[in-house]
């Protein structure tokens, strides 16, 4: 017997008795994992850091999916596994292996190792182990700095959710310097602003400089130079905790400006910067630019429906609201949750499309979705493609970082290429590196 998938209309989206996070399960339910689940992970954001290592501490089991990851995307050399067996998590022996595990890793790597992240899983979290002191100490026994972060599904849906803490950990190896420069850090995404983003030309003309993230770092040393810039700009919420840190530590004043696909809102978060940096940015010429991006795509394919997913680099709701404003028709987004960020895109989206309906993708529910034959021309997303079986697909890869009206002109282009692209979702999540 089947049930139909679980959904709401947009208009019942943080009204009584729903509220803003949507119930994505019946209490005590099993959660539904589809096969296009998967993103960066903890193991991968917390390699960011040039010239760094891991050491991942955990039951094998826990590692797997991680060494995976490491293997099909190339980042296994810095990445190093302490395997641990239940007797010795049970009677603590396994933190008296961790100091040894990273001597070993500084004796093997050398000088090219700069810093060292120690993850910890959920076991340690329940356990209450003091990772934080073992850290302390072998900093100071070999004078290479060691940060601890934890790949914990158990915390989630709480105020510190694992791709916060792990951003946090990842900026948490600056130091305050004396040496200041004008540059805006780009705080919350995985890869750096791209170069065809007019954001750069802009920075240089306002005077803020060069535009860095963590990515664009050639060493170690190159990095802890972000400490000395003057603002940074958090576009991805999984920044924020990074970035108060870095407020309080670093004396690094931070302003919120979402990474946005639509054109009016860049246009607005524009002149929320112009604020914040007391001058006039001469945008106009990028936008008339972006407008004539969509309005191409338009011309060529018409009003498109367009499914909109999570697994994507950007919010769901402020996608689907950008394409509604383009003329284009979005029968669905697959969220599970409706965080503080996609509260206007939401009041906007019930307003101007009534007929949109949300899915989940982890309600139990949804393993039935081939029942109800959802049909859309393309999907922004690998979820939204597997939930529209048969459907054209965008991923909007989480390491590739459009921004400001560059995101406009970045998404019609990967709209273009999607509609001429012959091959399947299948092979397009396994050429992703996602791991399955």
């Amino acid at each position: 017997m089947h049930n139909e998938p679980y959904s709401l209309p947009i208009g019942e989206l943080g009204s009584s008795g729903i509220g803003w996070k949507m119930r994505t399960m019946p209490e005590d339910s099993l959660r539904y994992c589809p096969a296009s689940a998967g993103d960066w992970g903890i193991i991968r954001v917390g390699l960011l850091v040039p010239e760094s290592a891991m050491l991942f501490v955990s039951p094998s089991g826990c590692g797997r999916h991680g060494a995976i990851a490491g293997i099909l995307n190339g980042f296994m050399e810095n990445l190093f596994f302490l395997c641990i067996s239940e007797s010795e998590i049970v009677n603590g022996q396994h933190l008296d292996k961790i100091p040894e595990a990273a001597r070993e890793i500084f004796r093997e790597g050398g000088d090219q190792i700069k810093s060292l992240l120690i993850c910890a899983t959920c076991i340690d979290t329940l356990l209450a182990s003091d990772y934080e002191s073992l850290a302390e100490d072998l900093s100071d026994e070999t004078g290479i700095p060691v940060k601890i972060c934890h790949m914990n599904p158990i915390t989630m849906d709480g105020k510190a959710p694992p791709p916060f803490t792990v951003q946090q950990a990842v900026y948490g190896f600056l130091t305050p310097i004396s040496k200041k420069s004008e540059a805006v850090n780009i705080i919350g995404s995985y890869g750096g602003v791209m170069k065809e983003s007019e954001f750069h030309w802009l920075m240089r003309k306002s005077g803020m400089g060069e535009v860095k993230h963590v990515t664009t770092c050639r060493t170690f040393e190159e990095y802890l130079e972000m400490a000395g810039s003057t603002l940074n700009l958090l576009i991805r919420p999984g920044g924020r905790l990074a970035a108060a840190e870095m407020e309080k530590n670093l004396r690094i004043p931070c302003h919120s400006m979402p990474h946005s696909y639509g054109i009016e809102t860049v246009t607005s978060l524009y002149k929320e910067l112009e604020s914040v940096l007391g001058m006039q940015l001469p945008i106009d010429n990028f936008r008339e630019s972006a407008l004539e991006a969509v309005n191409a795509v338009i011309r060529q394919h018409g009003r498109l429906r367009i499914a909109v997913g999570q697994s994507i680099n950007g919010g769901s709701f402020e996608v689907a609201r950008a394409l509604t404003e383009f003329g284009f028709e979005v029968p669905y987004v697959f969220a599970d949750m409706v965080i503080d960020a996609d509260r206007k895109h939401v009041v906007w989206l019930k307003e101007h499309a009534p007929n949109l309906l949300v899915y989940t993708n982890a309600h139990t529910s949804m393993v039935d979705f081939q029942e109800i034959g959802l049909e859309a021309d393309l999907a922004i997303g690998f979820d939204a493609a597997y939930y529209c079986s048969g459907t054209k697909s965008v991923p909007l890869d989480m390491g590739i970082q459009p921004f400001g009206f560059q995101s406009t002109e970045y998404l019609m282009s990967e709209i273009e290429k999607a509609l001429e692209d012959k091959s399947c979702l299948k092979g397009k999540m396994y050429a992703s590196g996602l791991v399955i």
